[in-house]
């Protein structure tokens, strides 16, 4: 059912705003008067006709959001490495201690056994590391039989980041974009600095969880924001940008890791940007228009618009009265209820799951690639560029459906071929595979944020990403398979993700259309002939 505001800016002025960042400015101030025409949010920002100093500055901040996100998704990569840089202690050479080169001391079953034999911890008495604070595996001490908590570090991120991207999503519905991106990025900053001052493990796991959930917050919260205000013909370019920071991002982490080795320095260095980020954020992050159209507070959505226009140095346009024709009933129920949609989600997440499986299988499998830690974390993150670049092309020749498509089976092809023995095929297979990756990802998160309507936007990409999660908290698990069996897990991965390509022949083209507000309008994403607005 169309709603039609019946709020008309000539009668009822906006209040101030208390932050110009959540509110905007008065229309007042900004010459709207005599609201008559009636426009959707998508002609006012086409209207505008291009990408001004407003977009560019909240791509600006939301893409250094990305940038954090990037480093603290690995940061177990250089905090809890490997220290192969140890000697055995005289009692524990007593006691049959061995060494073994390339190994750490749990890693030597003869080390292993003392322990079993003594019951005492071997860090610091049967063996001792030369840098401790080389990494937490050598810093925190722990007996051989517990050293799987240190593998769950990276595994735990992903669980919290599971319940983050749904509850930030559904909590982003709720209360808005602005306020869910600072209570994610406040978290994300209040664990980054307990984490260096705590010598224990379960601190630092609860802290990497926390870490997780905030990501799922902040994270998707950003993408959103930067899609909603985008003009409709460059919402796949300030999407896809987005995904480009993310890369270089992951690249960077090898940089961070290799000028801080302390893993405590590492932590305090990587907890400074965000910290800094906050007050920025809350300063200049705006509430998302869409939201409170969908909350029917279409004096702020005009409000918002209007400093969009001011910022840019552009005009509204003359009377204008904002109009869309928003669901305010829309809830997980009418997911459920509505059988395209419903359809639409069970495939949208089977997308997000194969586009994380291989993303962070490629990851994690990498260590056991010949060749230094830093440079090959370095060149697997560049690695992701040139599937941004395709993706972003692509994207806007065949559509997002054709490119998702396409990356995907490519993709898994790289995947089953890594199955053939050959240390240099497999480097290339993993090149190709990461940049396909990267093109997937670009296009996944577009695609979420266009397919579903304004009242379940958020918590439909949120679902989405928490099952791209899941399939994350199973990568380390699917590389540890590749050691007892090398072709198995790289075939049965293929096989998985064609299949996911073949189901995404049941979704709807969402590319050059404009972004559905309810359900009825989502129906309409999936006829042939695109109904343009008269008021574009």
């Amino acid at each position: 059912m169309s709603v039609v505001s019946e709020n008309k800016a000539n009668k009822v002025a906006p209040r101030a705003a208390e932050n110009p960042g959540e509110n905007g400015t008065e229309l007042s101030e900004l010459g709207i008067q005599n609201s008559n025409p009636k426009y959707k949010i998508d002609n006012v920002l086409q209207h505008f006709g291009t990408i001004g100093r407003f977009q560019v500055v909240l791509i600006i901040l939301m893409s250094t959001i990305a940038a954090l996100a990037a480093w603290r998704i690995l940061f177990d990569l250089f905090a809890a490495k490997n220290n192969f840089d140890w000697t055995c202690t005289e009692l524990g050479l007593k006691h049959n201690c061995t060494f073994v080169e390339g190994k750490m001391p749990c890693e030597v079953e003869q080390n292993k056994a003392i322990e079993d034999e003594l019951d005492e911890v071997g860090n610091g008495l049967y063996w001792e590391f030369n840098n401790t604070g080389f990494s937490i595996k050598s810093d925190i001490p722990l007996p051989c039989k517990e050293h799987a908590k240190f593998t769950f570090t990276s595994s735990i991120f992903f669980i919290g980041a599971f319940f983050g991207v749904a509850g930030f999503g559904r909590l982003s519905d709720m209360i808005g974009r602005r306020k869910t991106l600072l209570i994610s990025l406040g978290l994300s900053v209040a664990q980054a600095w307990i984490i260096p001052f705590f010598k224990n493990i379960y601190v630092y796991l609860a802290c990497r969880c926390l870490d997780g959930a905030a990501f799922g917050g902040y994270f998707l919260i950003s993408f959103v924001l930067e899609v909603e205000y985008a003009p409709p013909k460059y919402r796949n370019t300030i999407g896809t940008s987005l995904h480009f920071i993310t890369s270089i991002g992951m690249a960077s982490i090898a940089l961070w890791g290799y000028l801080f080795q302390d893993w405590r320095m590492y932590s305090i260095a990587l907890a400074v940007p965000s910290s800094i980020m906050l007050p920025i954020s809350f300063f200049f992050a705006p509430e998302s228009p869409r939201y409170c159209l969908s909350k029917g507070d279409d004096k702020q959505a005009l409000s918002l618009l209007a400093k969009v226009a001011q910022v840019n140095k552009q005009e509204m346009p003359v009377n204008c009265e904002l109009y869309e024709d928003v669901d305010t009933t829309a809830s997980l129920v009418d997911v459920l209820k509505n059988p395209r949609l419903l359809r639409c989600g069970i495939i949208n997440m089977f997308g997000w799951f194969m586009t994380s499986l291989v993303y962070y299988m490629l990851w994690f499998s990498a260590k056991n690639l010949a060749g230094s830690i830093y440079i090959n974390a370095l060149i697997l993150g560049l690695a992701e560029l040139p599937g941004r670049v395709f993706a972003f092309i692509v994207m806007e020749k065949l559509g997002r459906k054709a490119t998702f498509m396409a990356s995907l089976a490519l993709a898994s092809a790289c995947v089953m071929v890594s199955a053939y023995d050959n240390k240099t095929s497999r480097k290339v297979m993993y090149g190709f595979g990461k940049a396909l990756s990267g093109s997937l990802w670009a296009v996944i998160y577009l695609y979420s944020s266009e397919m579903y309507p304004t009242k379940i936007r958020s918590l439909g990409s949120g679902i989405g990403s928490a099952s791209a999660r899941v399939a994350a908290l199973l990568a380390p698990f699917i590389s540890d398979a590749l050691t007892l069996s090398p072709v198995i897990p790289y075939i049965a991965v293929g096989v998985v993700g064609f299949l996911c390509t073949a189901a995404f022949i049941l979704v709807p083209e969402t590319g050059g259309k404009a972004l559905p507000q309810t359900l009825g309008e989502f129906d309409n994403l999936f006829e042939k002939k695109e109904t343009k607005d008269p008021r574009v």
